[in-house]
């Protein structure tokens, strides 16, 4: 297949009305220009130029093709202008993916800075609980709780994220309070599952640990709805304090086994581990590692 190649060049020799001259400005050599136009001469069949020592001059063949080699030369002149504006001004879009209340709770009014600093970087945040293969999206970062499987990604730690057993005191006004994790199997447990993966209530004190097995009376997807059942009072809940810690400092929920430790996993901002990130990555990694205050405050109970 014939490329053509050599059009923009010829364009470039007749508006400078010289080769050394469009090498110099090319930074070519001169021979190079030379042998891409005579190639281009043979792939379409024809002279261009008439050379002679002092000047050059179109061909009939030269003025026919010269209008398509100069809007191809202008095109990528245009193309060259873009890329370099791409690659020193924030633009694009980054596809962001979270779990639903780690979106509702903390990433909006994050979001919503970012995209006021950057007006030129759309962004697309996808909600989701489900567990994602990042390798094999079109996910640009992903924000993470816990144990980490893929360790293919760069995995950013912003801060612990603190669990609380918990309680309305409505509840307990009905019904005495556990004080030991055995006994949470004689009260209704409101629990979450992410993909059928039941989320695990762990407690820890000294050199006793206990893991609650108990099936369910109330399960859902969404631990924004597991604050609701538990401030309906309809049982106990075990969820990150990020949800619980304002109604823990108004009363209306009381924390259960204060004595024994809680899950406290990492919360992680992952990306794909490339070799050269765009700048609006770049952008977004840095704007993250600057707000690691921002989440500690939100994801720990003070």
């Amino acid at each position: 297949m014939k490329e053509f190649d050599g059009l923009p060049l010829f364009a470039k020799v007749v508006e400078l009305k010289s080769f050394a001259e469009a090498a110099r400005q090319l930074q070519l050599p001169t021979t190079t220009v030379s042998r891409k136009i005579q190639q281009l001469e043979a792939e379409l069949g024809g002279k261009l130029l008439n050379r002679t020592t002092r000047a050059l001059s179109l061909t009939e063949l030269g003025e026919q093709v010269l209008p398509k080699a100069m809007l191809i030369q202008d095109t990528i002149k245009e193309l060259q202008t873009d890329a370099e504006a791409f690659a020193n001004q924030p633009m694009g879009k980054l596809h962001i993916s979270a779990p639903r209340s780690f979106c509702q709770h903390l990433l909006a009014p994050l979001l919503a800075e970012f995209r006021s600093l950057y007006p030129g970087i759309k962004l697309e945040l996808e909600a989701a609980n489900r567990i994602q293969d990042l390798t094999k999206s079109r996910v640009d970062f992903a924000f993470r709780i816990g144990e980490l499987k893929d360790s293919s990604l760069i995995a950013l730690p912003l801060t612990a994220v603190d669990y609380e057993l918990t309680a309305s005191k409505a509840y307990l006004d009905q019904n005495q309070a556990p004080n030991h994790p055995v006994n949470l199997i004689k009260h209704p447990s409101i629990r979450n599952h992410v993909d059928g993966y039941i989320l695990p209530w762990q407690f820890s004190q000294a050199n006793e640990s206990y893991s609650h097995q108990a099936d369910a009376d109330l399960l859902s997807d969404d631990l924004d709805v597991s604050v609701t059942y538990t401030l309906a009072n309809l049982g106990i809940s075990y969820l990150p304090v990020s949800l619980t810690k304002r109604y823990l400092e108004s009363g209306e929920l009381i924390t259960l086994l204060p004595n024994w430790d809680k899950l406290s996993p990492t919360a992680y901002l992952l990306y794909p581990n490339r070799k050269h990130l765009p700048q609006k990555a770049k952008l977004f990694i840095e704007f993250i590692k600057q707000r690691k205050s921002f989440f500690k405050d939100k994801l720990t109970y003070n």
